[in-house]
């Protein structure tokens, strides 16, 4: 069975802008396409096959979904980058549940780094096909990922701490009028 993630859904409960004023790009930081087995967290084979490349790809389109949600201008040419990459994905399955496993491997272009991690799981009793529901778990687990990246308040304050201060919007003098430019008399 292959497993692609799909419909990250966005965080619930942040309505703020806590981004706002904040310039950068997402980027996919993993390049090996290849294929892999999915393991279980003690290294056990399970079946499943997928592609890290891929799920750095709906992370990163996550990410910077809610980043924009959030307040921050997440554009091509901005002055940081935030590149994303899932090094590992496990699965585990017991009598009574599924679970998927994400770690997301976080770099800022000033070369801060921090790893986050994802859980989702699901009861077995789920009325829901097999292959329906990996892809829905894998989704929420990247989701988990997401919340917990955008959620920390080391990254926003990594983000802050490195823009560039931006100048007062304050009109020349010769267009501020000509008492402006000189000092009141006291006489």
């Amino acid at each position: 069975i292959t497993v692609m993630p799909n419909d990250v859904p966005p965080i619930k409960g942040i309505e703020t802008a806590p981004f706002a004023g904040i310039s950068l790009i997402v980027t996919n930081a993993e390049k090996d396409p290849a294929e892999f087995e999915v393991l279980t967290e003690k290294g056990e084979k399970t079946g499943l096959r997928t592609t890290r490349q891929a799920w750095s790809k709906e992370l990163v389109e996550a990410v910077a979904m809610e980043l924009a949600r959030q307040g921050a201008s997440v554009r091509i040419g901005a002055p940081f980058t935030l590149s994303l990459a899932v090094p590992e994905i496990t699965f585990d399955q017991t009598k009574e549940f599924i679970r998927f496993r994400v770690k997301a491997s976080v770099t800022l272009s000033t070369g801060w780094s921090k790893n986050y991690e994802g859980i989702a799981e699901s009861s077995l009793n789920a009325m829901e096909p097999g292959a329906a529901m990996m892809d829905r778990l894998a989704g929420l687990a990247l989701a988990e990922s997401v919340k917990a990246i955008v959620g920390d308040a080391e990254v926003l304050a990594q983000l802050r701490s490195k823009q560039e201060p931006r100048p007062l919007a304050v009109p020349p003098l010769e267009q501020q009028g000509a008492s402006a430019a000189k000092a009141p008399s006291t006489h």
